[in-house]
């Protein structure tokens, strides 16, 4: 999803982004400052706390500190305690796109985080191919389609929560670089969209393993393939994924292998179904993982539902996400319930006020994060 408008008061960003992209496409910034250029942006700035009994959880060491935590953002260690702070998920990002010619583009888009050592990462960098008017061939650096919300999850104005239930969304691999092809089809009053991507991703010093580990680890994905088909009728939308890889992780200090998936394939499977009808908005989101090299599989859920009356929107929901060991793989199975209510306010055009209540109930044995309670706030800015 892209919020694009017309940016003439600031043709520094214009000249600076268009020239970066050039440069990472391979071209020299003088040319590339000669074609179409656009541009767009977005913000959050979010902060929150946990409350509740004290527990005790098995995460590592820096994040089982205070006596609640709650995980907002998996893919990037993104963790609440029992006192306010806005590093969690406050972030900003800026896209340009070069267009050379009605069929060939190039498309870049970073993010910064207030997160340590996470303050700026090249999120996409890749090049379009119209190959037809339906038909387009993307390659380099993309967001992997696992989730409805994946290519706009950073942009907070695009949902009504605070976040995307983190019991569904994250994994070690946010993005990947290869390869996608997508066509577009309309029957009717009925529009499909399909996309095969292949491709691998190398993360080092991953975020989501510093959740469990007090090491850095690198992760590797190679052989990721799959498809995405999300198809829209009226009031309705739904989206079927299904993405697998190979799965390698290796000490950084070391390079011990820790995990290697060896010949088999880690799979992930997911279905969104949405409706919006007058003033009401659902959003569900189902899926399921076999990650036999680590030694579990997985299904988990949210469903939430909305209503809009003038500029304010309230939305409830609840999600889940259950574990279960493969025999003899030693693995503790981690298993989170979760509850939410959400207040969206249209500040401005673009802008966005939100006050959130989670609830969190962990059901493991023993706890994984604990159970916790957490209110955060955000105001969620496009440009």
């Amino acid at each position: 999803m892209r919020f694009n408008g017309n940016h003439g008061s600031r043709p520094w960003i214009r000249q600076a982004l268009s020239a970066a992209i050039a440069t990472m496409a391979g071209l020299s910034p003088q040319a590339g400052s000669a074609q179409d250029f656009s541009f767009s942006g977005f913000a959050t700035l979010a902060l929150g706390k946990t409350s509740g009994a004290c527990t005790e959880g098995a995460l590592a060491g820096q994040y089982n500190l205070g006596c609640t935590r709650y995980i907002a953002d998996w893919g990037h260690a993104g963790v609440y305690r029992d006192s306010w702070s806005a590093k969690q998920e406050t972030r900003a990002g800026l896209q340009g796109t070069l267009t050379f010619s009605p069929e060939l583009s190039a498309t870049a888009q970073i993010t910064a985080r207030t997160l340590k050592d996470q303050h700026l990462n090249l999120e996409w960098l890749y090049m379009s191919y119209k190959l037809s008017p339906s038909t387009t061939l993307q390659v380099g650096r993309k967001r992997l389609p696992l989730y409805y919300y994946s290519d706009f999850q950073d942009i907070g104005y695009a949902y009504n929560t605070v976040r995307p239930s983190p019991d569904v969304y994250g994994w070690e691999v946010v993005n990947y670089n290869g390869a996608s092809l997508s066509h577009n089809s309309s029957y009717g009053d009925l529009t499909v969209r399909s996309e095969l991507l292949l491709g691998s991703e190398n993360s080092r010093d991953n975020p989501y393993t510093k959740l469990v580990y007090d090491e850095a680890k690198d992760v590797r994905w190679s052989g990721i393939g799959g498809f995405t088909v999300e198809a829209s009728y009226d009031w309705f939308t739904g989206r079927l994924s299904y993405i697998r890889s190979k799965l390698r992780q290796t000490d950084r200090a070391t390079g011990s292998v820790d995990v290697d998936s060896g010949g088999k394939h880690q799979t992930f499977i997911g279905l969104a179904l949405n409706a919006d009808v007058g003033s009401w908005i659902v959003r569900t989101e189902f899926g399921r993982s076999d990650r036999e090299a680590v030694g579990y599989k997985a299904r988990y859920y949210l469903a939430t539902a909305g209503y809009r009356w003038g500029d304010f929107t309230l939305t409830a929901g609840s999600s889940n996400y259950l574990e279960t060991a493969y025999p003899d793989a030693g693995y503790v199975p981690v298993k989170l319930r979760s509850h939410l209510l959400a207040l969206r306010y249209e500040l401005h055009k673009g802008g966005a006020l939100k006050l959130q209540i989670d609830r969190v109930r962990d059901q493991g044995t023993p706890a994984y994060v604990g159970n916790s309670r957490l209110l955060s706030a955000s105001y969620d800015l496009v440009f």
